[in-house]
């Protein structure tokens, strides 16, 4: 296994080995004969997802869900910029407020004003005792147990796992077709566990990444939401300057640090578009990094480093894998340059 079992050096380590039974628990608790039974309003129309921090990362994750799945518009603000908005609230507008605490002090000023304006409020949370959670009309506990560590991980994963419910929630709700991303999801634990047991190159991947100071993150779609999660992770952990950038959009100006930092870590997994590919083959091409590949697929791709994990059909297993890549690969970096992930210096939060 890619963690050592004894001892278990940090909270962060015990905490991401926690994940597979979190999101088995969730499914489990709220998916009965391939019908979602948690709390929806019968109509949404329109989503808009409130967050900071990982919790708004997990939140550009689930606009993937909620627009492919339940084929409804999505947005995603930071909390601090809807605070600051000049604009009302929409009452025809379902609003989701993440926050691990329920006590982040701007999602939960966002809330409120929401709340204000008579709009509709849901929360995803990790406590129940919270403002967020008194706030809103409608909300999940993620029932993540108290995260010690600094850096967001089984609260990450397991409200990805909650949006990807509510998004199937939504779509039976308005009689859409949802068998595809039901058919598998018993099976999403034991993938995310073969995940868990995954050593191809990941050692390889941190030792080489720990010898820089700098380096970008790149990908598309809900994979350049992992990687400005994975950039955040690096930078919690081991105070390295990673930085994250869509993938298309890289090459309009970003690409340039290529001339001085010459090395990029790309997350491209099996449902790519040609675009990627083509996106992928101009950066090597053109600054020939020296990549590392998070991947399902790894035949595809040439690149110094490959770290490959098992292809699976099902989207919820897929998105969590990367989740799971990111996480060990931020710990095992900064493990390697002695730093103490369960307390990074500058940082805090609420534990719930």
């Amino acid at each position: 296994m890619f963690f050592s079992k004894k001892p278990k050096q940090t909270k962060m380590e015990m905490e991401i080995l926690e994940q597979s039974s979190i999101i088995g628990s969730l499914i489990s608790k709220y998916v009965e004969n391939y019908a979602v039974t948690l709390d929806m309003p019968l109509i949404v129309r329109q989503v808009k997802i409130i967050a900071s921090g990982s919790s708004y990362n997990c939140g550009l994750v689930a606009k993937t869900f909620f627009e492919k799945i339940a084929q409804t518009d999505t947005e995603v603000i930071f909390s601090g910029e809807f605070i600051c908005s000049e604009k009302t609230p929409d009452k025809t507008v379902l609003y989701f407020f993440i926050s691990q605490s329920g006590e982040t002090y701007d999602t939960t000023l966002a809330a409120r004003k929401v709340k204000e304006a008579g709009a509709r409020a849901y929360a995803i949370v990790n406590n129940e005792n919270s403002t967020l959670w008194e706030l809103c009309d409608y909300k999940i506990n993620i029932n993540a147990k108290v995260e010690n560590s600094i850096a967001a991980t089984k609260s990450f994963s397991a409200s990805i796992c909650a949006l990807y419910l509510c998004a199937l929630k939504i779509a039976q709700n308005k009689l859409l077709d949802t068998a595809q991303y039901l058919k598998n999801i018993d099976e999403v634990q034991k993938n995310i566990e073969s995940v868990l047991d995954l050593t191809l190159n990941i050692d390889k991947a941190a030792e080489f990444l720990s010898k820089y100071k700098a380096f970008s993150v790149i990908g598309q779609g809900a994979n350049y939401a992992l990687a400005r999660e994975c950039a955040l992770k690096i930078k919690e952990t081991s105070y390295i300057d990673a930085n994250s950038c869509s993938m298309g959009e890289f090459l309009h100006g970003h690409i340039a640090i290529l001339n001085k930092i010459d090395t990029v870590v790309e997350i491209i997994t099996s449902n790519f578009c040609n675009f990627e590919i083509k996106t992928l083959d101009k950066i090597n091409d053109d600054y020939g990094p020296k990549s590392v590949v998070i991947t399902d697929c790894q035949e595809k791709f040439c690149s110094k480093i490959a770290v490959v994990f098992p292809y699976s059909e099902d989207l919820l297993t897929r998105i969590l894998s990367v989740v799971f890549v990111v996480q060990m690969l931020s710990l095992k970096i900064a493990l390697i340059l002695n730093r103490n992930v369960d307390k990074p210096h500058g940082l805090s939060k609420v534990v719930s």
